[in-house]
């Protein structure tokens, strides 16, 4: 809880942004990405994904991971955070 209140922090002031930049874009790609009209963009949580075909399903199956729930703006800023699928491993 305390870290993505300092993730947060970090959007509210612009830190991190490089780092931000790079996991963002690859939320993008992801099938889990959803923009909200009032949080902005997520890790969509009613959704799992089986990250080896980038099937998804609404219901929880054998390989298929959910997404975190979190605001990426916020979370994609935290040094230490990651994606629930592995796929901010490359990015630092």
């Amino acid at each position: 809880m305390v870290d993505i209140i300092d993730g947060h922090l970090k959007e509210l002031f612009n830190k991190e942004e490089d780092l931000s930049k790079q996991r963002v874009t690859i939320c993008k790609s992801c099938p889990l990405y959803k923009i909200d009209s009032i949080l902005g963009e997520l890790c969509n949580s009613k959704l799992y994904l089986n990250p080896e075909t980038n099937q998804t399903s609404t219901y929880p199956r054998k390989g298929y991971y959910n997404g975190c729930g979190c605001r990426i703006q916020a979370k994609s800023r935290l040094i230490t955070a990651k994606c629930p699928l592995n796929k901010w491993n490359n990015v630092k």
